[in-house]
């Protein structure tokens, strides 16, 4: 059995611990989406898999499976101080979607087991996306998490 439904479990939880003041999303959005938001398994388009997994076998052992998987994430602000100008700041979006990744970076570096689901959990890429709208600036980090697990017997 796939270790992916319980990681995505503990990678929310993890995202929580982190941020509980801040939206946590199992899954895209499906109600409105706040100012700040992290999605966990979520690739932020229908065409993308939101978790996309290998598994092979270890050595000549037929069982257990070893799993490979990428878990797609995003972290995003919404929101911007006014300027002098008058006009919304992407600076404060852009560092505080930073800063979003860098508390969920920090503790699944803490946690890289996933509390023992995974052999080994890690942030391993990730794409921004600076927009100006006319509500105001928006910063969208899409990251991966890269887990490494045995499937469960």
């Amino acid at each position: 059995m796939s270790t992916i439904p319980a990681a995505l479990d503990a990678l929310v939880a993890l995202a929580k611990r982190v941020w509980p003041d801040v939206q946590i999303l199992d899954g895209g959005p499906t109600v409105e989406v706040r100012d700040d938001v992290i999605a966990i398994g979520y690739s932020g388009t229908e065409s993308q898999p939101d978790v996309r997994s290998t598994m092979t076998r270890e050595q000549l052992d037929l069982d257990p499976d070893m799993e490979r998987y990428d878990v797609m994430c995003m972290a995003s602000a919404w929101r911007g101080d006014a300027h002098r100008s008058g006009q919304p700041d992407a600076q404060t979006v852009r560092n505080r979607a930073f800063e979003l990744l860098a508390g969920f970076r920090d503790e699944l570096a803490r946690d890289s087991r996933l509390g023992g689901t995974a052999m080994m959990a890690r942030l391993s890429t990730l794409d921004v996306v600076a927009d100006q709208t006319k509500a105001g600036p928006v910063c969208t980090i899409r990251f991966v998490v890269h887990v490494d697990a045995f499937a469960v017997a």
